[in-house]
């Protein structure tokens, strides 16, 4: 491994770390209930385990099952253009087996009756593990401690035998849920993660930071899609002549400096009326959450740390840690810098873009104001707004 152009990285580890981002976005789309992906991902395995998956595709089915709803906040609802979007978004993830079209294909039954009308062996069997686990979470929650739930349960996997589910599927389930240990570990968060550290080969590897990079962004396009805010930064590190590793550490940690965000209710997000204090107190919480949720992340712990100072100001009104000056390097003034010129310059829900010329006027008042380093905006001024 060369420490200065690689980073150890397991697929697993990242998604395990940000499932529960993504299972808050659906909990608002679809009711769901908290550790929604882990359960997913303890079905699916249990599954999988019976099926006799190598070690590989064990390792890809819990992959699979953790980001299973990566693109529902961009596209809203689950229709050909979700199944689609599912499937772009985890182009870049270092899976390992030879299982294609999973995500695209995760809402099709048995009988044709899914989105793009496949039947039967032309499904992808990961795609029917996915869809046999994931309806059961959301039509009934696995996590109650009701034995009238888990009868009901039965009775409607009995039920859609052969129309939605494969029946070699059901069996499995069939079998496996007679057993008391599976009711009560996947009630349990610790139990579930305690049975995936047991049984999932550890696939870490060395990979490139603009594969790392690759795959991080899918989590900035959940929330801006479009946004400028890589792209900015990468011009700016070049300008400061930042070397390979400070360079990408750095990309990286923009890529995830919104994460956070996906732990704010979307009413609150996408509120085009003036915040109230209490949600505004919201909105500050999310470069905290940035930081709970990268610290989870192996060897993520310089952009845990960085991507947290995303909002931090000069004069220590910034949030969550309210900095002072002394306390915030060249990166943190940057990528707090680089972020208010990218906000500026784009939509959102309360307003229209300003120009680039304007945004740098409201920058430079705020560098008046002790709030920005005046030599970073000025920066900013010469390679942003008029290179």
């Amino acid at each position: 491994m060369d420490k200065k152009k690689q980073l150890i990285f397991n697929l697993n580890n990242f998604l395990l770390s940000t499932s529960h981002t993504l299972d808050f976005v659906e909990s608002q789309y679809n009711n769901t209930t908290p550790n929604h992906s882990k359960r997913i991902a303890f079905l699916s395995l249990k599954i999988g385990q019976e099926l006799n998956l190598n070690d590989k595709e064990m390792f890809d089915l819990c992959a699979y099952s953790l980001c299973h709803d990566i693109a529902l906040n961009e596209a809203k609802i689950k229709n050909e253009e979700y199944s689609i979007l599912s499937e772009t978004k985890i182009k870049d993830f270092p899976f390992l087996s030879n299982n294609n079209d999973v995500l695209k294909y995760q809402n099709e039954n048995i009988n044709g009756s899914g989105i793009f009308g496949l039947k039967d062996d032309d499904i992808p069997l990961f795609s029917k593990i996915l869809n046999f686990s994931h309806t059961l979470d959301v039509n009934f929650d696995l996590s109650k401690k009701d034995i009238q739930n888990r009868k009901d349960i039965i009775a409607f996997v009995k039920s859609n035998t052969n129309t939605l589910f494969d029946k070699d599927i059901v069996n499995i389930f069939l079998d496996i849920s007679t057993k008391l240990e599976f009711w009560i570990d996947i009630q349990n968060e610790n139990d579930i993660l305690q049975f995936i550290f047991n049984n999932l080969h550890d696939f870490t590897r060395a990979l490139d930071f603009e594969e790392i990079l690759n795959i991080t962004q899918s989590f900035l396009d959940i929330l801006e899609k479009d946004s400028k805010l890589i792209s900015n930064c990468e011009k700016m590190c070049e300008f400061y002549e930042f070397e390979h590793k400070d360079k990408y550490t750095f990309l990286i940690s923009a890529s995830m400096s919104k994460i956070g965000k996906l732990l704010i209710p979307l009413n609150i997000l996408q509120k085009e009326e003036e915040l109230t204090k209490n949600e505004q107190e919201e909105i500050k919480a999310y470069p905290y959450y940035n930081k709970k949720i990268l610290s989870n992340i192996m060897g993520f712990n310089d952009i845990a740390l960085l991507s947290c100072k995303i909002q931090e100001l000069l004069d220590a009104n910034g949030y969550p840690y309210s900095l002072s000056a002394k306390d915030m390097s060249l990166k943190d003034r940057l990528i707090a810098s680089v972020n208010i010129y990218t906000s500026l310059t784009q939509d959102n829900s309360y307003r229209k873009a300003y120009s680039k010329d304007e945004a740098i006027d409201i920058m430079l008042q705020m560098a008046k104001d002790k709030k920005l380093d005046i030599s970073i905006v000025n920066d900013i001024n010469k390679i942003l707004v008029k290179d």
